[in-house]
């Protein structure tokens, strides 16, 4: 009885080897396609490279070498004050106001600010000055130059 499942054993391992074997060998139209593919893959081609394409070309060697850069002339825009103060005034940010001692203050985070004092304004690269000329329960004057602009607490 043994026997008998000894050979049925080998019987079914020998023909599952078969099958195997079967899928992993191709057949030779499938090995000619493929030898064909990698050979077509494997192929070099020389092709000339016209000189004016080298000239354009930037180095690898060098991130930056080849790659040109138009200068463009930037107009200076220039503002009149009155321009300049509405501009300015979305970078103009007051936490809040009180008063002490019957005078005005307009608080800059940490700074208190009252009327006829300086603030500095970064704008566009370039560091500006306004004036604060008024402060009252809601609302603050602010002036540069001749111009000046009522701006309420946001």
């Amino acid at each position: 009885m043994k026997s008998c499942y000894s050979i049925l054993f080998l019987c079914f391992s020998f023909s599952l080897i078969l099958v195997e074997a079967e899928g992993a060998i191709m057949s030779s139209e499938k090995r000619i396609e493929s030898l064909d593919a990698v050979r077509k893959l494997l192929s070099n081609e020389v092709r000339p490279v016209e000189s004016a394409m080298l000239e354009r070309a930037s180095s690898p060697f060098v991130p930056n070498l080849g790659n040109v850069v138009i200068a463009e002339e930037e107009e200076e825009v220039v503002l009149s004050d009155e321009e300049l103060l509405t501009a300015l005034s979305d970078y103009i940010n007051p936490t809040g106001i009180f008063m002490f001692g019957g005078e005005f203050y307009l608080i800059f985070k940490e700074k208190k600010l009252k009327i006829g004092s300086e603030l500095r304004v970064n704008f566009n690269g370039g560091e500006y000055t306004v004036t604060i000329s008024d402060i009252t329960g809601s609302t603050y004057k602010v002036r540069r130059g001749e111009s000046e602009l009522q701006l309420k607490l946001k």
